[in-house]
């Protein structure tokens, strides 16, 4: 960026193994490593330990001390603390809040742009700027196509100019400023890889929910589906078999195809393979069948585990309840009350 804007990325991850090295390389060519705050979850995959500690040498700011499921829960005041203590070091002029699949971009007359001084340009308006600034929509790769994303305007997002930030809630969509009352649309935008490919994106949608469900039966997911609370979409994912997954991204309609992300990567040396589903050199028509064929078999066998697992439950009560009465019975017989 020009001397004299100074940009954060304030970003709280666990053991994104696929996506925290791009993100870094990424985010660090574009306004520096320096500029990068990654507060770790309490990750424990080795190859996300190695990224963090290489990000630390290369001049990331990686705080290790937010490794509960509380501060996950409570990541948003967390953050808050965070700005404003950099405010008052006075270091920055614009602060973001990412996740790590969410790659910062802006929107110029001819569409996206990855570039620095694209991104500069739309943020100068509001340097100083005493408003909630919105980021309005995004840009959601499909895992299937490279290059193809569709527009989606359904979770906005919020960012800071230096001094103004007061609250800012969980999922990073709502905040407050402490100078002003307003929101403030901006052409900033990102780009996110919030589908992984199948098998990644059922571990990282079932890391969701691990806090608050016990039992993953597909009759348990779709009770927590319908109560819509936190997560209520990673139970939808795990409901999906890969023939819904996949289909669902060969066949989407009204995408964009947009190369500068996947072009900035390349530029980069940042290998992208793993962020998409890998088709067998066999004709699409003949994979989606075979790939229906298993789910349906797959979700037989689901149904069938539900009701052993349903009639074990019933049996181990009707035990009990025995096993209670019969306890009664010999008391009562031996003179006890």
């Amino acid at each position: 960026m020009h001397r004299g804007m100074k940009i954060a990325c304030v970003m709280m991850q666990k053991d994104e193994t696929i996506l925290l090295d791009p993100w870094i390389r990424y985010h660090s060519d574009l306004i520096g490593s320096g500029n990068l705050y990654i507060l770790d979850n309490g990750s424990t995959a080795p190859s996300v330990i190695r990224s963090l500690r290489q990000a630390e040498l290369d001049g990331v700011h990686v705080l290790w001390d937010y490794r509960s499921r509380r501060d996950y829960l409570e990541r948003g005041p967390l953050i808050v603390e965070l700005i404003q203590h950099l405010d008052r070091e006075g270091c920055f002029d614009f602060y973001f809040l990412l996740d790590c699949d969410e790659f910062l971009a802006c929107q110029t007359g001819a569409g996206p742009s990855c570039q620095r001084q694209d991104i500069e340009a739309v943020l100068r308006p509001f340097l100083g700027s005493q408003e909630v600034l919105v980021i309005q929509y995004k840009y959601w790769h499909n895992p299937c196509r490279k290059n193809f994303y569709s527009i989606t305007n359904s979770s906005r997002k919020c960012f800071f100019a230096h001094g103004s930030c007061d609250f800012l809630d969980h999922g990073f969509h709502h905040g407050r400023s402490k100078l002003g009352k307003n929101d403030q649309s901006t052409g900033i935008v990102f780009f996110e890889f919030h589908y992984k490919p199948y098998r990644l994106h059922r571990i990282s949608s079932r890391q969701h929910l691990c806090g608050v469900l016990d039992d993953f039966s597909r009759r348990s997911l779709r009770a927590y589906r319908a109560k819509r609370k936190y997560a209520h979409h990673c139970a939808e994912d795990l409901l999906k078999g890969k023939y819904d997954f996949v289909r669902s991204f060969l066949g989407a309609q009204g995408e964009l195809e947009i190369q500068g992300l996947l072009a900035t990567f390349d530029r980069l040396g940042i290998d992208h393979g793993a962020l998409f589903e890998r088709q067998p050199p066999i004709p699409s028509g003949l994979w989606l069948f075979l790939l229906r064929m298993r789910q349906t078999f797959m979700h037989g066998v689901d149904g069938g585990l539900d009701v052993v697992r349903r009639g074990v439950s019933f049996l181990r009560r009707q035990a009990a309840r025995r096993a209670r009465a019969m306890g009664h019975l010999i008391r009562r017989l031996a003179g006890f009350p």
